[in-house]
């Protein structure tokens, strides 16, 4: 006799002993005669022992069934329905932990419904940040590769920003594995497919928690994926791409020191609509924008006009959620006015580069250069008097040790190479340079290599491009020694060495 599918019991026996996962994924799927409502409460009940069916299965072995039996129970729990019992927290984090993702993959859909109600279930316990970690493992584990976008995904950084708790792992993914496939469901869920919003909206969230966490070029580049995600043909651009647009700005001109070029792709929609708005103006004040006006010293140096600007649409920025990011904006302003003046100057005094940034404290000042040149930004030293001295980069040039070898041969041998200034490899390069002018005027008074040359017609130039070549007499023989000019061989003059 065939297990009844109509109750938990004999659910629970054909999960436990079916042999064919497909065909256990359809008997739980289709909901027969009992509809669909019917079906979610059979699944979320107790068995007629009492007995928890989670109790009884085992979460690995048994994914396919514990994933219906858990997102039916919690889903009919959160939704404030009598009778169905909490799934304990444990077991919850168990099964995220350790389920198998080939049998997860015959119904996706579920494992994308137990994540909706994952966030619910923590909040409920006043505790959201701990979905992160089982959101994290359901997203990662479901699509085999890394860079597959699932449903998921989205979900799991929303719930990081709302919690506020952005963890080290939900960074390198984003860092590491950038998003190059979609997750695509069987013919059985065609309308579970994801859209270009799915895009859009992973890319966009993906852009803020990098932002947040200081990744700046990695931020810009998911504002540009969200600012160029592709849509119906003919629709207008989302929202959220204007949105993307207003950040992946402020995040160029923090981390770049102005605005970059837009993607080819851009909406010219987008772009109208930014230049009506305050951040246009904004972005334009900023000192490395091209078209910052105000260049001078003094109250109305760029920065001040900044602080103006932030200063008179404030409400408008923190209705917009991006104050704090505005904010940061203003504060990076005086390093890219100290970094402009290198270009400049060589030397300024702490009080001269006040003025230009706007900060009347010489202590302020000096401690702004002092982490501008302990980050590397700038190279300069500060005197006991406050003049600051801007340097150029050092002479130095990355060359790996076995580079140096192969260049220099013998005369790097037996060195202990690790970085090399340009003066000693120039030095080095020319020494190699004398050796091989001495080589060519060897080989050129040898007795062979003429008579091979006269042999062939016209010496090197004409063997090798048909012609004469510099420093060869008529018809691109060697001349006699008596017709030998000062100056005929380029390694008797003086400028012969060029380095470009």
């Amino acid at each position: 006799m065939a297990p009844d599918s109509q109750s938990i019991d004999g659910l629970v026996q054909q999960i436990t002993t079916s042999n064919n996962l497909e065909a256990l994924a359809h008997t739980l799927r289709t909901s027969g005669t009992s509809g669909r409502d019917v079906r979610e409460f059979i699944l979320a009940s107790s068995m007629s022992s009492g007995q928890d069916p989670l109790s009884v299965l085992d979460l690995r072995n048994n994914t396919l069934g514990v994933m219906y039996i858990l997102s039916a129970r919690l889903n009919i729990y959160l939704n404030a329905q009598s009778g169905v019992q909490r799934p304990p927290w444990a077991i919850v984090t168990q099964f995220c932990e350790i389920f198998d993702p080939e049998q997860a993959r015959l119904a996706p859909e579920r494992i994308v419904m137990l994540a909706k109600s994952l966030t619910r279930y923590a909040q409920e316990q006043g505790k959201l940040k701990l979905a992160i970690p089982l959101l994290y493992s359901l997203a990662t584990r479901l699509p085999i590769t890394l860079s597959t976008l699932t449903p998921i995904h989205h979900i799991l950084l929303l719930t990081t920003l709302q919690a506020r708790h952005i963890t080290p792992e939900i960074t390198r993914l984003l860092i590491e594995h950038p998003i190059d496939d979609l997750y695509m469901y069987s013919n059985i869920y065609p309308d579970h497919n994801l859209s270009y919003i799915d895009n859009l909206v992973y890319h966009y969230l993906g852009g803020v928690i990098l932002t947040k966490t200081g990744n700046y070029t990695a931020a810009i580049d998911y504002f540009e994926t969200a600012l160029t995600a592709p849509s119906t043909t003919n629709s207008p651009p989302a929202g959220l791409q204007l949105e993307a647009l207003k950040k992946l700005r402020l995040v160029q001109c923090i981390a770049m020191g102005g605005p970059q070029p837009l993607p080819k792709y851009t909406s010219p929609v987008l772009t109208r609509i930014l230049k009506s708005t305050p951040y246009q103006n904004l972005i334009n004040a900023f000192p490395g924008s091209l078209h910052a006006k105000d260049r001078g010293e003094g109250p109305s140096s760029g920065n001040n006009r900044l602080k103006q600007l932030v200063s008179k649409d404030r409400d408008f920025y923190a209705s917009e959620c991006n104050l704090g990011l505005v904010e940061l904006l203003v504060a990076e302003a005086p390093k890219w006015v100290i970094k402009r003046l290198t270009e400049t100057y060589v030397t300024l005094g702490l009080a001269e580069i006040g003025r230009y940034v706007g900060i009347d404290d010489e202590q302020q000042v000096r401690a702004l250069v002092l982490k501008m040149i302990e980050s590397k930004t700038i190279i300069a030293t500060i005197s006991d008097s406050g003049i600051v001295t801007f340097h150029d980069a050092p002479d130095t040039a990355d060359v790996s040790v076995e580079d140096i070898r192969t260049l220099l041969g013998d005369v790097a041998s037996g060195t202990n190479l690790t970085e090399i200034s340009v003066p000693v490899l120039l030095e080095a390069v020319q020494v190699q340079s004398t050796h091989l002018a001495q080589l060519d005027m060897e080989v050129g008074r040898s007795k062979e290599f003429i008579a091979k040359a006269i042999k062939t017609g016209g010496g090197i130039s004409s063997m090798s491009m048909g012609g004469p070549g510099s420093g060869f007499g008529p018809g691109g023989a060697f001349p006699d020694e008596d017709d030998y000019v000062a100056g005929m061989y380029a390694n008797d003059r003086e400028d012969t060495m060029v380095f470009g």
